[in-house]
C-alpha cells in the first residue's frame, strides 16, 4: 500500500507537532516554512522540510505539494495568507485541504473559499479538557465535529448482567459499542454479539451523539 503523503505548511508549534506525529503514523510529510528555523527543528524527522513561502504557488509545485493526498495550513497569522494557499492548493489538485483558524469569523470564509475542514486547535482543546475537568471518568479520544466523538468509558453498577441489546445504548444513550476491554487492559476485543453479557471489569469504546452519555457519569 501507498503511504500517504500529508503537506504540512507552517512549522510553528502545532504545524511542527502535527509533522512529528504524523509521521510517527508513517505518513510522509513535506514540511514548508518561511523561517529556517522552524524548518531546521524537524528536518531530520520527516520525509521533506524546506524553507518556503506557501502563498507562492511555484514554491509549492517546487516542493512537491502537487502530488500530496492532503494539505495542511497550519497557521492562522494573516488571513489572506490563508485564503491564498487554499486558492493555490486547489490549483494544484489537492484533493483535502485543512486550514487551521483563529476564530469562528475566519472559519466561514476560510470555507467558503475552499477549505475541506477549519480547524481551532485553541476551541477544540478547551472543549476537550473542560469536558474530562468536568467529569473524567468519559474519556473522549476524538471530537469527530461538534456533535459526535469517540471515547472510552467503564460499565455503570446498573448494566452489569444485562446483555448489549438489553441496554440499547443507541436509543439510551446515543452511542454505539464498537469495542470491549477488560480494566488496566489495552487490548479492545471487537468480535462480540449483542448477546454479550456485560461484566463489572469492563470498559466500552464507543461513538457517542450529543451528551446524554457523558451525563449518566456526572455527579
Amino acid at each position: 500500500m501507498r503511504r500517504k503523503t500529508i503537506a504540512v505548511l507552517g512549522l510553528g508549534l502545532f504545524g511542527t507537532s502535527l509533522a512529528r506525529t504524523l509521521t510517527k503514523e508513517n505518513v510522509d510529510v513535506i514540511g514548508m516554512d518561511k523561517n529556517m528555523d522552524h524548518v531546521e527543528e524537524i528536518i531530520d524527522e520527516v520525509a521533506q522540510s524546506l524553507q518556503g513561502d506557501f502563498t507562492k504557488i511555484d514554491q509549492l509545485k517546487d516542493a512537491g505539494v502537487g502530488d500530496c493526498d492532503i494539505a495542511v495550513v497550519a497557521t492562522s497569522q494573516r488571513l489572506e495568507d490563508t485564503i491564498l494557499a487554499i486558492l493555490h492548493l486547489q490549483k494544484l489538485g489537492i484533493e483535502k485541504i485543512i486550514v487551521k483558524s483563529k476564530n469562528a469569523d475566519y472559519r466561514d470564509v476560510l470555507l467558503k473559499v475552499g477549505a475541506d475542514r477549519v480547524i481551532l486547535p485553541e476551541v477544540e482543546m478547551g472543549v476537550r479538557i473542560a469536558r474530562e475537568l468536568s467529569n473524567p471518568t468519559v474519556h473522549e479520544l476524538i471530537g469527530l465535529d461538534h456533535r459526535n466523538n469517540i471515547s472510552i468509558f467503564p460499565v455503570k453498577d446498573e448494566w452489569v448482567g444485562k446483555s448489549i441489546n438489553q441496554m440499547d445504548f443507541r436509543k439510551k444513550y446515543g452511542t454505539n459499542i464498537i469495542a470491549i476491554r477488560k480494566e488496566n487492559t489495552e487490548q479492545f476485543h471487537v468480535e462480540f454479539t449483542g448477546d454479550y453479557i456485560i461484566q463489572e471489569d469492563d470498559e466500552f469504546l464507543g461513538i457517542s451523539t450529543g451528551d446524554t452519555l457523558r451525563q449518566q457519569f456526572r455527579n
